[in-house]
This record gives structure tokens, sequence and C-alpha cells, in this order.
């Protein structure tokens, strides 16, 4: 890199950290480390994110081709001792692949430009942080209940989410029911139980439920008992400790979902993330006077634990029986 290219940056970087939006680095993408700053939020300000593995596909092609294990197929073979091996019968193996294929998501805003120069930096700058929160928003419920429409525009058709899965025909595994007499912690060890050789490793599971599920979780005597679990005390701190040594994330979206009688069990690798690693930034006139300031990335989110029936494993649904 150049000296003029290292000033230039550094006047950008030290732009960002005063609040401004560098809207005239000469390309539309944002450095890397203002980037990464970015994305450090929308890791924090959506849960989902944060569960499951990650790829980075690269920038020189529209996609990146992931080899799957295709689970529940007997791959394991016998070769005996001093066989021939030329008279034996030729072994075929199954081979799949997911395909993470990053789609634009953006969001923007229209501001006055007197209103983002009169009103100092920090305009700038909560602005900024205003259109990751609005990404990450979008990325969460996508990554819930997304339903994937190739041809549509809206977020929401971005990729398939969990629960759009658990819930269909896809799923490997039958939703778990529960009624109002039920108590939930006994549910979520049922729908441990369902999911099998998946549900053998409490670490790698999380519980993903509504608040709606949440509330009626903490009233539960198993729950909010001391001695459930000495270093949690719900009634103090409201947090939900690990329920079955799974630890359960709540998020409000779900409630939008079945009046939020809802809760998703699926495990840490049940999924995988694809993303460019790459924040655009452009600013845009679109009348006089007035500036359209647009934020995007390029991200997909794929289910990944296929078998041989192709559907897909390590995700069961737990709701109220209808």
């Amino acid at each position: 890199m150049e000296k003029k290219d290292v000033k230039n940056l550094i006047d950008v970087i030290k732009a960002d950290n005063l609040g401004q939006i560098p809207d005239n680095t000469g390309s539309s993408l944002l450095p890397k480390v203002i980037a990464d700053k970015i994305i450090s939020q929308l890791l924090e300000d959506n849960v989902v994110r944060r569960i499951f593995p990650k790829y980075t596909v690269p920038t020189t092609t529209r996609n990146l081709t992931v080899p799957v294990v295709v689970q529940g197929s007997n791959q394991v073979r016998v070769i005996g001792y001093g066989d021939d091996p030329t008279s034996g019968n030729q072994q075929t193996f199954t081979t799949k692949s997911i395909v993470l294929t990053p789609r634009l998501l953006t969001a923007w805003v229209e501001i006055l430009e007197d209103d983002l120069e009169t009103a100092g930096m920090d305009l700038a700058k909560e602005i900024r942080k205003s259109l990751t929160a609005n990404l990450a928003e979008a990325e969460e419920r996508a990554m819930l209940f997304g339903v994937y429409n190739a041809s549509s525009g809206s977020y929401i058709n971005a990729f398939d989410g969990i629960y759009t899965i658990a819930s269909g025909a896809s799923c490997a595994t039958s939703p778990v029911t529960y009624t109002d007499s039920d108590k939930l912690s006994f549910k979520i060890a049922n729908a441990k139980k369902a999911l099998g050789v998946y549900g053998r490793q409490a670490a790698k599971l999380i519980l993903i439920c509504s608040t709606t599920f949440a509330n009626k979780l903490r009233q539960e005597d198993v729950v909010y008992n001391q001695s459930y679990r000495v270093d949690s005390d719900v009634l103090k701190t409201g947090t939900l400790p690990p329920i079955y040594g799974v630890k359960v994330i709540e998020t409000t979206h779900l409630d939008e979902k079945e009046s939020g009688e809802v809760a998703l069990l699926v495990r840490t690798d049940a999924f995988a993330i694809g993303d460019r690693k790459k924040i655009f930034f452009r600013s845009l006139e679109t009348e006089v006077f007035k500036k359209k300031l647009i934020i995007a990335e390029e991200l997909d989110f794929k289910a990944q634990l296929l078998n041989s029936s192709d559907k897909y494993e390590g995700i069961v649904l737990i709701h109220k029986g209808s």
C-alpha cells in the first residue's frame, strides 16, 4: 500500500471514530477495520447469528459449495484380510452438499443534508448504528422464520428459517406438543430425547424460545427454585439457567408465531452461515438537499444436517397443541 493510500485509510478510520460516515473513499466498500466494527454489532444484536458456524464466501465467486456428511447412511465397510480386492463388489458412497449463495440485505434512511451537517457528527454515527441494528433485526427474523423465494425482494424471503424447517415436512423430527397443564421443562427433555443421537450432547444444543415461552419457564418451580442452580437466581436476575444442560436464548420475534407458544431446540451445527465479511456503504443524492444513506451486506443461511431421506436432523419444534 502506498503512503498516500495509508494516509487516506487513517483519515477514514479517524472520521469513523469521530462519528462521520465515510462517503468519499472512492469505493462502496468500507475499510475492513470499520466493517469489522459493524459486523461485531451485527453479532451482538442478532442472537441467532452467534450460534452457528460461519463460512466466508470469496468475493471472486458467486457461491460456495460446502460438502456435507449424509447422516443415517452406512458408510463404514469391512474388508477381509487377505481377500483379493479385485473380486469384491465396488463400494459406492453418497455425497451431498449445500450451496451458500449470499444475497444482498440493505437498510437505508433519507435525511436532509442540512440536518446531517448542522446536527454535528454524532448524528451520523447514530444513523449508522441504527441502520446496523435494522440489518441485525432483519437477519434474525429471516433466520427464524424466513421462507425462501428467489424472485422476492423482501429480506424475509432471503432463505428458509429455523422455524420454517422445524414446522415443515423437510424436518426429520416431529414436533413436541404441550398443554397448559404440562411443565415446559419436561417437554424440553422430551424434545432432547426426540433428537436421538443429536440430543445426547447438551453443550451442542440451544433452545431458542419466545418471550411467552420463557415467562412460563420462569414460573416453574424447578426453574425458579434457588436450589436448581445456586449461581443463578431467576427471581433476582430474570435470566433463565440451562435446562437439562441446554442453554436458553429468548427472542421476542418468535412471539409472532403461534401466539408465542413456541420454542426451537436446535443443534449448533444444524445450520451454516455464509457471508462475504464485507460491508457496503453508499450515499446517494435523492432530491435537492436530501441524501439517502444505504448500508448493506451479503448473507446466506442454510440447514446442513441432511439424512439419507433428504430431511434435516438436529432440529425440533416445541409448541402448544391445537
